[in-house]
Protein backbone atom coordinates (compact mmCIF):
# COMPACT_ATOMS: atom_id res chain seq x y z
CA UNK A 1 0.00 0.00 0.00
CA UNK A 2 1.70 3.34 -1.10
CA UNK A 3 1.21 6.34 0.67
CA UNK A 4 2.02 9.89 -0.62
CA UNK A 5 2.58 13.56 1.25
CA UNK A 6 1.82 16.61 -0.05
CA UNK A 7 3.18 19.82 1.70
CA UNK A 8 0.84 22.25 2.32
CA UNK A 9 1.72 25.68 1.46
CA UNK A 10 2.43 27.89 4.45
CA UNK A 11 -0.31 30.53 4.76
CA UNK A 12 -0.94 32.51 8.26
CA UNK A 13 -3.01 35.12 9.72
CA UNK A 14 -1.06 37.32 12.49
CA UNK A 15 -1.65 39.56 15.37
CA UNK A 16 1.11 41.84 16.58
CA UNK A 17 2.01 44.05 19.29
CA UNK A 18 4.07 47.01 19.07
CA UNK A 19 5.44 49.88 21.48
CA UNK A 20 7.62 52.99 20.46
CA UNK A 21 9.29 54.82 23.13
CA UNK A 22 11.88 57.11 23.24
CA UNK A 23 12.43 56.17 27.39
CA UNK A 24 14.17 53.06 25.25
CA UNK A 25 17.11 55.70 24.58
CA UNK A 26 17.49 57.87 27.38
CA UNK A 27 14.95 60.86 26.22
CA UNK A 28 11.15 61.91 27.07
CA UNK A 29 10.20 64.64 24.48
CA UNK A 30 8.92 64.85 20.68
CA UNK A 31 7.23 61.47 19.66
CA UNK A 32 7.46 60.05 23.18
CA UNK A 33 5.38 56.85 22.65
CA UNK A 34 3.06 54.34 20.61
CA UNK A 35 0.88 51.49 21.13
CA UNK A 36 -0.44 49.73 18.15
CA UNK A 37 -2.31 46.51 18.17
CA UNK A 38 -2.79 45.16 14.36
CA UNK A 39 -4.56 42.10 12.62
CA UNK A 40 -3.24 41.15 9.58
CA UNK A 41 -5.09 38.31 7.52
CA UNK A 42 -3.13 35.71 5.71
CA UNK A 43 -2.92 36.55 1.97
CA UNK A 44 -5.40 35.47 -1.05
CA UNK A 45 -5.84 36.27 -5.27
CA UNK A 46 -9.75 36.87 -4.54
CA UNK A 47 -9.81 39.77 -1.99
CA UNK A 48 -13.47 40.29 -2.70
CA UNK A 49 -14.58 37.00 -1.59
CA UNK A 50 -12.24 36.69 1.60
CA UNK A 51 -12.40 40.11 3.22
CA UNK A 52 -14.87 41.81 5.73
CA UNK A 53 -18.02 43.83 3.84
CA UNK A 54 -16.40 47.46 3.78
CA UNK A 55 -12.40 46.06 2.82
CA UNK A 56 -14.28 44.14 -0.04
CA UNK A 57 -15.87 47.25 -1.20
CA UNK A 58 -12.69 49.26 -0.98
CA UNK A 59 -10.90 45.91 -2.20
CA UNK A 60 -12.87 46.24 -5.66
CA UNK A 61 -11.95 49.98 -6.54
CA UNK A 62 -8.02 49.35 -6.57
CA UNK A 63 -6.00 48.69 -9.00
CA UNK A 64 -5.09 45.26 -7.63
CA UNK A 65 -3.21 43.23 -10.12
CA UNK A 66 -5.48 40.02 -10.92
CA UNK A 67 -3.32 36.80 -9.63
CA UNK A 68 -1.43 39.10 -6.84
CA UNK A 69 -1.23 37.70 -2.97
CA UNK A 70 -3.55 40.02 -1.25
CA UNK A 71 -4.27 40.27 1.91
CA UNK A 72 -5.89 43.16 4.63
CA UNK A 73 -5.64 44.51 8.18
CA UNK A 74 -7.13 46.60 11.21
CA UNK A 75 -4.71 48.40 13.02
CA UNK A 76 -5.90 49.98 16.67
CA UNK A 77 -2.95 52.27 17.78
CA UNK A 78 -2.32 55.47 19.97
CA UNK A 79 0.46 58.26 19.80
CA UNK A 80 1.73 60.90 22.35
CA UNK A 81 4.15 64.01 21.33
CA UNK A 82 5.16 66.17 24.25
CA UNK A 83 7.73 69.08 24.71
CA UNK A 84 11.28 68.65 26.46
CA UNK A 85 10.63 69.72 30.18
CA UNK A 86 7.22 68.03 30.73
CA UNK A 87 8.01 69.40 34.70
CA UNK A 88 7.33 72.97 33.83
CA UNK A 89 3.58 73.97 33.71
CA UNK A 90 4.65 77.14 31.90
CA UNK A 91 4.88 76.89 28.02
CA UNK A 92 8.15 77.51 26.32
CA UNK A 93 8.71 79.53 23.47
CA UNK A 94 10.04 76.81 21.38
CA UNK A 95 8.00 73.54 22.97
CA UNK A 96 5.93 71.25 21.16
CA UNK A 97 2.10 71.12 21.81
CA UNK A 98 1.34 68.24 23.93
CA UNK A 99 -0.70 65.59 21.83
CA UNK A 100 -2.67 62.63 22.24
CA UNK A 101 -3.83 60.53 18.90
CA UNK A 102 -6.25 57.51 18.98
CA UNK A 103 -7.36 56.21 15.81
CA UNK A 104 -8.24 53.00 14.39
CA UNK A 105 -6.66 52.13 10.44
CA UNK A 106 -8.05 49.44 7.60
CA UNK A 107 -5.11 48.16 5.13
CA UNK A 108 -5.53 46.49 1.71
CA UNK A 109 -2.46 45.23 0.25
CA UNK A 110 -0.84 43.17 -2.62
CA UNK A 111 2.71 42.18 -2.54
CA UNK A 112 4.89 39.52 -4.43
CA UNK A 113 9.17 38.78 -4.62
CA UNK A 114 9.47 42.18 -6.44
CA UNK A 115 6.73 44.48 -5.59
CA UNK A 116 4.37 45.93 -3.25
CA UNK A 117 1.13 48.22 -2.88
CA UNK A 118 -0.59 48.97 0.44
CA UNK A 119 -3.45 51.53 0.81
CA UNK A 120 -4.90 52.53 4.31
CA UNK A 121 -8.04 54.61 5.66
CA UNK A 122 -7.27 56.29 8.72
CA UNK A 123 -10.15 57.64 11.24
CA UNK A 124 -8.73 58.73 14.57
CA UNK A 125 -9.16 61.75 16.86
CA UNK A 126 -6.38 64.39 18.53
CA UNK A 127 -7.09 65.95 21.82
CA UNK A 128 -8.24 64.90 25.10
CA UNK A 129 -10.51 62.28 23.72
CA UNK A 130 -7.28 60.57 22.52
CA UNK A 131 -6.54 59.73 26.03
CA UNK A 132 -2.99 60.84 25.72
CA UNK A 133 -3.04 62.66 28.96
CA UNK A 134 -4.31 59.76 30.89
CA UNK A 135 -1.42 57.43 28.93
CA UNK A 136 1.01 59.18 29.81
CA UNK A 137 0.47 59.84 33.90
CA UNK A 138 -0.26 56.09 34.49
CA UNK A 139 2.72 54.77 33.08
CA UNK A 140 4.69 57.65 34.35
CA UNK A 141 3.28 57.15 38.07
CA UNK A 142 3.74 53.29 37.36
CA UNK A 143 8.07 53.70 36.44
CA UNK A 144 8.47 56.72 38.81
CA UNK A 145 9.12 59.35 36.15
CA UNK A 146 8.53 62.47 36.57
CA UNK A 147 4.54 64.13 36.61
CA UNK A 148 3.82 65.77 33.13
CA UNK A 149 2.54 69.31 34.06
CA UNK A 150 1.58 71.45 30.17
CA UNK A 151 -1.68 68.70 29.57
CA UNK A 152 -4.47 71.60 29.78
CA UNK A 153 -2.34 73.29 27.06
CA UNK A 154 -2.93 69.76 24.58
CA UNK A 155 -4.15 70.67 20.98
CA UNK A 156 -8.14 70.05 21.13
CA UNK A 157 -10.37 67.59 20.21
CA UNK A 158 -10.42 67.21 16.80
CA UNK A 159 -11.41 64.64 13.94
CA UNK A 160 -9.23 63.15 12.09
CA UNK A 161 -8.89 61.12 8.61
CA UNK A 162 -5.85 60.16 6.21
CA UNK A 163 -6.09 58.56 2.80
CA UNK A 164 -2.74 57.04 1.99
CA UNK A 165 -0.43 54.79 -0.05
CA UNK A 166 2.81 52.98 -0.23
CA UNK A 167 4.88 51.31 -3.26
CA UNK A 168 7.30 49.62 -2.97
CA UNK A 169 10.09 47.80 -5.41
CA UNK A 170 12.96 45.73 -5.71
CA UNK A 171 15.89 47.04 -7.08
CA UNK A 172 18.37 44.21 -6.91
CA UNK A 173 19.06 41.44 -4.79
CA UNK A 174 21.97 39.05 -4.60
CA UNK A 175 23.90 36.51 -2.68
CA UNK A 176 26.11 38.03 -0.13
CA UNK A 177 28.34 37.70 2.73
CA UNK A 178 28.09 34.73 5.14
CA UNK A 179 25.67 32.65 3.35
CA UNK A 180 23.36 35.12 2.80
CA UNK A 181 21.49 37.19 0.67
CA UNK A 182 21.12 40.99 0.13
CA UNK A 183 18.81 43.36 -1.76
CA UNK A 184 17.75 46.86 -1.91
CA UNK A 185 14.40 48.40 -2.69
CA UNK A 186 13.37 52.04 -3.73
CA UNK A 187 9.94 53.01 -1.89
CA UNK A 188 7.27 56.09 -2.50
CA UNK A 189 4.38 57.00 -0.32
CA UNK A 190 1.28 59.60 -0.08
CA UNK A 191 -0.58 60.84 2.80
CA UNK A 192 -3.79 62.53 2.18
CA UNK A 193 -5.89 64.27 4.47
CA UNK A 194 -6.23 66.80 7.55
CA UNK A 195 -3.87 64.14 10.10
CA UNK A 196 -0.08 64.37 7.96
CA UNK A 197 -0.30 65.02 4.59
CA UNK A 198 3.02 64.19 3.03
CA UNK A 199 4.55 62.76 0.18
CA UNK A 200 7.85 60.67 0.12
CA UNK A 201 10.93 58.95 -1.04
CA UNK A 202 12.96 56.22 0.14
CA UNK A 203 15.07 53.41 0.25
CA UNK A 204 15.73 50.31 2.05
CA UNK A 205 19.10 47.64 2.10
CA UNK A 206 18.46 43.82 4.06
CA UNK A 207 20.60 41.62 4.93
CA UNK A 208 19.68 38.54 5.65
CA UNK A 209 17.61 34.38 4.76
CA UNK A 210 14.87 34.49 3.09
CA UNK A 211 14.33 37.62 1.60
CA UNK A 212 12.58 37.14 -1.12
CA UNK A 213 9.68 35.96 0.96
CA UNK A 214 9.57 38.98 3.36
CA UNK A 215 10.26 41.81 0.93
CA UNK A 216 8.49 45.08 1.53
CA UNK A 217 8.28 44.06 5.05
CA UNK A 218 10.13 47.16 6.13
CA UNK A 219 8.81 51.03 6.86
CA UNK A 220 9.80 54.19 8.21
CA UNK A 221 6.38 55.15 9.78
CA UNK A 222 5.33 54.73 13.64
CA UNK A 223 3.36 51.81 13.55
CA UNK A 224 4.76 50.26 10.35
CA UNK A 225 8.48 50.16 10.75
CA UNK A 226 8.14 46.09 10.59
CA UNK A 227 4.69 44.95 8.51
CA UNK A 228 4.04 41.51 9.89
CA UNK A 229 1.31 41.72 6.86
CA UNK A 230 3.53 40.93 3.43
CA UNK A 231 4.96 37.82 5.56
CA UNK A 232 2.26 35.51 5.58
CA UNK A 233 3.51 32.90 3.31
CA UNK A 234 6.96 33.00 4.86
CA UNK A 235 7.22 30.24 7.52
CA UNK A 236 10.50 31.56 8.78
CA UNK A 237 13.76 34.07 8.03
CA UNK A 238 15.53 36.73 9.82
CA UNK A 239 17.40 40.08 8.47
CA UNK A 240 18.71 43.32 9.17
CA UNK A 241 18.23 46.06 7.31
CA UNK A 242 18.69 50.00 7.16
CA UNK A 243 16.34 52.30 5.62
CA UNK A 244 16.31 56.13 4.25
CA UNK A 245 13.60 58.17 3.48
CA UNK A 246 12.98 62.12 2.69
CA UNK A 247 9.63 63.88 2.69
CA UNK A 248 7.81 67.09 2.32
CA UNK A 249 4.93 67.54 5.11
CA UNK A 250 2.44 70.14 3.93
CA UNK A 251 0.55 69.80 7.58
CA UNK A 252 0.57 68.21 10.88
CA UNK A 253 -2.11 69.14 12.77
CA UNK A 254 -0.61 67.84 15.87
CA UNK A 255 1.29 71.07 15.53
CA UNK A 256 -0.57 72.72 13.35
CA UNK A 257 -3.76 71.82 15.27
CA UNK A 258 -6.42 74.08 17.17
CA UNK A 259 -4.83 74.82 20.85
CA UNK A 260 -6.49 76.81 24.06
CA UNK A 261 -5.10 80.13 24.55
CA UNK A 262 -1.61 80.14 24.34
CA UNK A 263 1.65 82.65 24.09
CA UNK A 264 3.99 80.62 21.30
CA UNK A 265 3.09 79.05 17.70
CA UNK A 266 5.02 76.93 16.21
CA UNK A 267 5.27 75.46 12.33
CA UNK A 268 5.01 72.64 10.63
CA UNK A 269 8.87 71.78 9.19
CA UNK A 270 8.10 70.77 6.05
CA UNK A 271 11.19 69.28 4.47
CA UNK A 272 12.21 66.05 6.74
CA UNK A 273 14.24 62.98 6.65
CA UNK A 274 14.17 59.47 8.86
CA UNK A 275 16.75 57.18 8.89
CA UNK A 276 16.06 53.33 10.73
CA UNK A 277 17.66 50.54 11.80
CA UNK A 278 17.32 47.18 13.36
CA UNK A 279 16.94 43.56 13.24
CA UNK A 280 13.74 40.96 12.44
CA UNK A 281 13.55 37.17 13.19
CA UNK A 282 10.76 34.64 12.82
CA UNK A 283 9.55 31.46 12.59
CA UNK A 284 6.81 29.75 12.10
CA UNK A 285 4.43 30.58 15.51
CA UNK A 286 5.93 34.16 16.45
CA UNK A 287 8.41 36.78 15.33
CA UNK A 288 10.32 39.74 16.98
CA UNK A 289 11.49 43.02 15.45
CA UNK A 290 13.53 45.56 17.16
CA UNK A 291 14.64 49.01 15.33
CA UNK A 292 15.91 52.22 16.80
CA UNK A 293 14.77 55.29 14.02
CA UNK A 294 16.18 58.59 13.89
CA UNK A 295 14.54 61.33 12.38
CA UNK A 296 15.11 65.06 11.67
CA UNK A 297 12.96 68.06 13.48
CA UNK A 298 8.98 67.95 12.32
CA UNK A 299 8.73 71.63 13.86
CA UNK A 300 10.44 74.59 12.59
CA UNK A 301 11.31 76.06 16.40
CA UNK A 302 12.66 72.85 17.59
CA UNK A 303 16.32 73.39 18.84
CA UNK A 304 17.62 69.82 19.10
CA UNK A 305 18.89 68.63 15.81
CA UNK A 306 16.75 65.18 14.94
CA UNK A 307 14.86 63.03 17.74
CA UNK A 308 14.97 59.25 18.12
CA UNK A 309 13.09 56.69 19.53
CA UNK A 310 13.19 52.61 19.53
CA UNK A 311 10.70 50.41 18.82
CA UNK A 312 9.54 46.66 19.87
CA UNK A 313 7.42 44.32 18.00
CA UNK A 314 5.97 41.72 18.56
CA UNK A 315 3.84 39.02 16.04
CA UNK A 316 2.03 35.61 16.85
CA UNK A 317 1.49 33.38 13.67
CA UNK A 318 -2.27 32.02 13.89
Amino acid sequence: MAFSVVAQEYNTDSISLSLDNDGLLGSDRGYTNGLFLKYNSNSTVDIKEKSPFILKTIGSLLPLQQQSNKGWGITVGQQIWTPTDLTSPFEGENDRPYTGFLFIEANVFEFSAESANKYSLMLGAVGPDAFGENSQKSVHSLIGSPKPMGWGRQIENQTVFNFSYEGQRLLTRSAGWFDKDYDTGLSGRINVGNYQSEVALGSTIRWGENLEESFASVGVMPGNYIDPSVLSKSRSGQFYYLSVEARYRFQDITIDGARPKHLFDVHTEHWQATISTGAVYYQESWGLALSIITSSPDYEEDLRNYNATASIEMFWRI
